[in-house]
């Protein structure tokens, strides 16, 4: 009776270790023991009447149920059972072993990755991070390319959101500053333009969660490793958009960031998630262009100012959406320096830069300085003279006709104080004039 009672125990448990083993397990009719005959797992384990009540609980009893069916198109269809759970024998109910056999013992590459990425380190002090069962299932392990799979592309972002998109998860381990991107990574991500390729036209092509982080290796954006480090943007998003990598990297922003060097301004050179973002990508449209000046002038802090003095400028503050934007005369991705022969802005380039918008552009036309700067002596001297003329004219008359008002005030401050003065004086004039007391022809009568 009391080997009974035990055997009910360690039953459950032993069946329930089966599942939970940290690696993925396939299925095999027949799998030979580690040392030993072949165990038929498929006689208990594919016997859902048998399984009842074994695991203790209707869920667990559902895990221990594990079918041919579940690994007949998954990547480990070959595999025995033994070679994941290892050392059980064909007796039931099983003895209690150690199960020895981890995900990372065949997949070695992925498993360094793993410990050393934001999830393995996690591991040790969290206790909820995602491992590989979590990812790619127990058994059912199914490639990338199955539509079923977890980690397939349409596929992918839900699982993420497991976590990221889970408010427990999010307030209880995303609490600092630095993790507000995660704390809203995958909401935001459905808005962008990879997100709505995905969930609402299903292309496979675009990219999601681990095109960018990685599957394994996902580091901090601050490590010179991590995928998603600055250094590193224009290289992993050049993973799918290829030609403008290329274009980028020739470009007065990708040689700035290949040589390290900081603009006038201190700035050091943007890459594709400075201008676009990282989880809110937006389709590149008029608005968006409009908005983009503003992420231009994060960098570019006085041509900013300049161009908002201009019509272009003057107009796209209004709301206008045709005006030229940095991007209609430098382009997107090829902005070279004004010097370069193939740069939009060079000399040479200017008609047919302009043209695009004024086609009777003409080389009269051209020689408009659109950023031209009126502190800039040295680069605009016919602007920075003009201003400096036009402002001490402005200056000098305004002084001179303001010192004119202050004395003409003063004028008629002082002639309301005379009339009263003038009053007595020729009351007096009267008294002493002709037919007054004092004036001669009385004294003669």
């Amino acid at each position: 009776m009391r080997i009974a009672r035990l055997a009910s125990i360690v039953a459950p448990l032993s069946f329930l270790a089966t599942t939970l083993v940290p690696a993925p397990v396939a299925w095999a009719q027949d799998a030979p023991a580690a040392n030993g005959p072949q165990v038929r797992c498929d006689r208990c384990h594919n016997d859902p009447e048998f399984l009842v009540g074994k695991g203790g609980s209707p869920e667990e009893d559902v895990r221990l149920l594990v079918p041919p069916s579940l690994f007949e198109d998954t990547v480990h269809a070959k595999l025995a059972c033994s070679e994941c759970h290892l050392q059980y024998d064909d007796a039931y109910p099983h003895q209690p072993v150690k199960v020895t056999k981890t995900c990372a013992q065949c997949h070695e590459e992925q498993g360094r990755d793993w410990n050393v990425s934001v999830h393995g380190v996690d591991a040790s002090g969290r206790g909820e991070t995602p491992d590989c069962m979590h990812c790619h299932g127990v058994h059912r392990v199914l490639g990338a390319d199955h539509q079923e799979s977890r980690i397939h592309p349409l596929n992918e972002a839900a699982l993420c959101a497991e976590c990221h998109a889970d408010s427990r998860i999010i307030d209880t381990y995303f609490t600092s500053p630095a993790d507000s991107t995660a704390r809203t990574a995958v909401e935001t991500y459905h808005k962008t333009v990879h997100g709505i390729a995905a969930s609402k036209m299903g292309l496979i092509v675009t990219a999601t969660c681990s095109d960018c982080h990685r599957a394994h290796r996902i580091l901090p954006s601050e490590e010179p490793a991590s995928s998603v480090n600055p250094a590193n943007i224009p290289t992993t998003c050049g993973g799918c958009h290829t030609g403008v990598s290329e274009l980028y990297d020739v470009s007065a922003h990708g040689v700035a960031l290949a040589e390290g060097k900081k603009n006038d301004e201190g700035h050091g050179a943007p890459v594709c998630t400075n201008c676009h973002s990282a989880h809110e990508i937006a389709p590149v449209n008029e608005p968006w262009k409009a908005h983009v000046v503003e992420e231009c002038g994060h960098c570019h802090e006085r041509l900013y100012e300049t161009y908002f003095e201009t019509y272009h400028g003057k107009v796209t503050r209004l709301g206008g959406e045709l005006t030229a934007k940095c991007s209609d005369c430098h382009t997107p991705h090829s902005n070279l320096p004004a010097s370069d022969v193939k740069s939009t802005v060079n000399a040479r380039n200017l008609v047919a830069t302009c043209s695009q918008c004024h086609p009777d552009a003409s080389t009269n036309f051209v020689e408009y300085h659109p950023h031209g700067d009126h502190r800039d002596a040295k680069k605009f001297p016919e602007i920075y003279w003009s201003y400096t003329l036009m402002s001490g004219l402005l200056v000098g008359t305004l002084s001179f006709f303001g010192l004119h008002t202050v004395l003409w005030l003063g004028r008629g401050l002082a002639e309301t104080v005379r009339p009263a003065r003038g009053e007595k004086s020729d009351k007096k004039d009267d008294e002493s004039g002709p037919g007054g007391p004092d004036s001669g022809e009385g004294a003669s009568e």
